[in-house]
């Protein structure tokens, strides 16, 4: 399994979580998994005044790495 840590800003929220997924997945997997989590309340989520455009969001993820290394 893979993990990946992502965060969502714009249209006035600021949104961060981890996201499980089975294999690589496609943007648009990203996307339906980052918008299920927001429905169900599973992201964290704070108002975000700072973002300049009120229609837009940035979606940016990156896989996380949980290996332990003992050398």
């Amino acid at each position: 399994m893979k993990k990946y840590k992502i965060r969502l800003a714009g249209m006035g929220i600021e949104a961060t979580g981890i996201l499980p997924f089975e294999k690589e997945p496609t943007i648009e997997e990203v996307e339906d998994m980052t918008a299920l989590y927001l429905n169900e309340k599973l992201l964290k989520v704070e108002h975000d005044e700072n973002f300049y455009i009120d229609d837009r969001y940035m979606l940016t993820y990156e896989e996380i790495n949980w290996t332990i290394n003992n050398s």
